[in-house]
Formats: structure tokens, C-alpha cells, sequence
């Protein structure tokens, strides 16, 4: 597989142009594109892919959602490449504090304690210290 530098703008319209079931920009190319779906494509980015926290040891796997509610209003974001990508407008953040400050007009909070996840095996939701807790545990 092979990276290819694309700027904010065209990354959030290959996303803008996703249907159900594309979870990756290489399955909404294949299809834009005609070529044949792939079942298992490679995972690239960040040190596993997605996005991993170096301060907690907690890594988020490519693709991972998470999402917040603020002030009346669902915002999700994605791990992806090592940043955190808030598909509806497009912008990218290289930390889970960028990415809370720029949804909340720059106020100090803590993160793992806004954002939540949905389990992909039980369903469950979790605030993100979840993962802090344990995973980040079992890392150190």
C-alpha cells in the first residue's frame, strides 16, 4: 500500500462521498473508481494504525470512532493516520485536546472525560478513560 499526501479539503470530500458499509478511503475510491472491493485491506498509519496516545499508552485502532455531545450537538471524530479526523468539517487533529478545543471554542476540559465510545464487541458505550484505565495499564 502506498501513502499519497492529499490535502484537508479533498480528504473530507472522499469522505463526503462515502456510502454504508465504506469504512476506509480505499473502499470509496474502489468504488468512485470501478475497481473490484477489496475484503481485507492493510492498515497503515500511526504506530498500529489509528491514532495512539503517547502520554497514557492507549491506542486508538484505525477507523475507531468516538464522539461527544456539546452544547446540543453530536460530534464525531476517527482515528486515522495518527490524527484525529472530524469528517463533517473536514479538519484534522494531531491530539485529543486540539480536537476537544476546537469543538468547544478553545476551552481547557479534559478530554477523556468528553469524549465516548461505543465497545466493538459487547456495544457498550464508554467515556474514553476507560481505555486510559485499562489499556494504558496493561501497557506500562
Amino acid at each position: 500500500m502506498r501513502n499519497i499526501p492529499i490535502t484537508t479539503d479533498v480528504f473530507a470530500a472522499i469522505w463526503q462521498a462515502r456510502k454504508e458499509g465504506e469504512e476506509s478511503e480505499d473502499a470509496i475510491l474502489r468504488r468512485i473508481l470501478g475497481l473490484p472491493a477489496q475484503t481485507a485491506p492493510e492498515v497503515t498509519g500511526g504506530r498500529r494504525g489509528g491514532f495512539y496516545d503517547e502520554r497514557s499508552g492507549v491506542h486508538f485502532p484505525e477507523g475507531r470512532e468516538i464522539y461527544r455531545t456539546y452544547k446540543g450537538h453530536k460530534v464525531e471524530a476517527v482515528a486515522h493516520l495518527d490524527r484525529w479526523f472530524v469528517r463533517a468539517t473536514g479538519q484534522s487533529f494531531h491530539s485529543l485536546h486540539k480536537l476537544s478545543q476546537a469543538i468547544n471554542n478553545g476551552k481547557q476540559e479534559n478530554a477523556w472525560l468528553n469524549w465516548k465510545y461505543r465497545d466493538p464487541d459487547t456495544g457498550e458505550e464508554h467515556l474514553i478513560d476507560h481505555l486510559r484505565k485499562t489499556q494504558g495499564a496493561s501497557e506500562s
